[in-house]
Order: structure tokens, then C-alpha cells, then sequence
């Protein structure tokens, strides 16, 4: 389907239902990492969770919805990728592996991937639960600012900041 080479040894991968297994068992090895900031992850128990994550996002990229892609580096999958880009304003998702932090691997997905698709929208959002410092830190080293206007949803399972690049066309 697509592949976004970001750099000679990292790359955002459409996602294949060959790839569960592996998937599966990376968001098993960093269940308790992932599950701090993730809820989701506490609610995949079996493969076919995972299978069908995959299924639901090759639709929605057939539907030019958004992109759910693998990040791969060295040619081993270590994460998602996630963005939406049907509105004016586009929103980014992403987790990795605990082992693969700190190496700049999803700042420079981000940077790669609002810049690819810039044109498609005007600027993109990412939410950053409160405390999730690493989070943040993606957020801002790849361009975007704290949106000192966004007032969280009192119903939401963490209490949000919401960073935006609004992009000058």
C-alpha cells in the first residue's frame, strides 16, 4: 500500500495483517509502559485485537480518512504512527517500544510527516496527557506549541494539553 522513507534506516510502513503477530507481541512486552498513557492497551488480549486494528486501518487509509502506519527502523517494528487529515486541522498519534526512546525516532517522524502533508490541511494537532513529559518534548522539538486556549473535556480519561503547528501556506 505506501511506505515513508524517513531516513536510510527509518520508515512509516503500511501496516499488514502479516504484522499482527509481531505487533501483538511488541504492545505485549510494553503493556505496563504503553498502558500508563494508553488505555486501549489494557484491552488487547488476543491476536485477533490486533488483526483487526490493522483491518480497521487499511479502510480508513482506502477512504483517504488517515494513515496508520508501522514505524520501522533497521527494518524491525518498534511503534504507530497515526494521522488524521480530514479536517482543517489534522491530529497526530504515535507510540514506540521503551527500548527505542530517546533516539528522536518519532520527532523525526513527525517533522517527516507534517511536512509531507502539509498541504493537505491547515496545521496539526497532537494531545498530550498532562505529565507525560516525553510526549510533550516530541511535541515541541518538532514545531508545535502549547494551544494556551484548548480547554480539556472534564469527561476524558486524562486531563489534556493540546499542541498546535499551524502552517503558513
Amino acid at each position: 500500500m505506501f511506505t515513508f522513507n524517513i531516513s536510510d534506516d527509518l520508515k512509516l510502513a503500511c501496516l499488514q495483517v502479516a504484522d499482527a503477530e509481531a505487533l501483538f507481541a511488541l504492545i505485549q512486552q510494553n503493556k505496563d509502559h504503553l498502558g500508563e498513557w494508553l488505555p486501549w492497551v489494557n484491552h488487547c488480549h488476543r491476536i485477533e485485537d490486533v488483526q483487526s486494528f490493522i483491518q480497521s486501518a487499511r479502510t480508513a487509509y482506502a477512504e483517504k480518512k488517515d494513515i496508520e502506519a508501522g514505524i520501522v527502523l533497521n527494518d524491525r517494528l518498534i511503534g504507530v504512527f497515526r494521522m488524521t487529515f480530514q479536517h482543517p486541522i489534522g491530529n497526530i498519534g504515535y507510540w514506540i517500544g521503551e527500548d527505542a526512546q530517546g533516539q528522536g525516532i518519532v520527532t523525526k517522524t513527525v517533522k517527516f510527516m507534517t511536512d509531507a502533508f502539509a498541504p493537505e490541511v491547515d496545521g496539526f494537532e497532537i494531545f498530550c496527557p498532562v505529565g507525560h513529559v516525553r510526549s510533550e518534548r516530541v511535541a515541541m522539538k518538532a514545531g508545535f506549541q502549547l494551544d494556551p486556549n484548548y480547554q480539556p473535556k472534564p469527561d476524558a480519561t486524562f486531563l489534556l494539553k493540546r499542541y498546535i503547528r499551524i502552517l503558513n501556506h
